[in-house]
């Protein structure tokens, strides 16, 4: 996941928080974290309200990628799928092309 989605999903539930804070859970620097919320402002994607320890952080628009469990999951169900056929009593050469891809989708993991 993005800095900036885990940004936006910690704001989300501690819009108070302070640039440390938010440093230390998304595990980046306070500069970083600094040059982020400067961007997701000029961008639309927040609303600052106040400044210094009163400061309020609105998320306007939510992260578009949670944490990537469907990426995940969906290279798992391809995997189990050519397992199967790896195993299977399938044709050799089908069983050959199976053991190929489930080489290329591991390697994307």
């Amino acid at each position: 996941m993005k800095t900036r989605d885990k940004i936006l999903f910690y704001l989300m539930d501690h819009p108070s928080a302070t640039n440390a804070e938010i440093a230390s859970e998304c595990e980046a620097s306070e500069q970083n974290i600094k040059t982020t919320i400067h961007r997701l402002k000029s961008k639309g994607y927040i609303d600052v309200k106040n400044q210094g320890s009163n400061r309020e952080i609105e998320v306007l628009e939510e992260p578009t990628n949670s944490v990537g469990i469907d990426k995940k999951e969906r290279y798992n169900n391809q995997l189990d799928f050519l397992e199967d056929i790896m195993f299977s009593d399938a044709d050799p050469k089908y069983r050959l092309e199976a053991s190929a891809q489930h080489i290329r989708v591991l390697n994307k993991l």
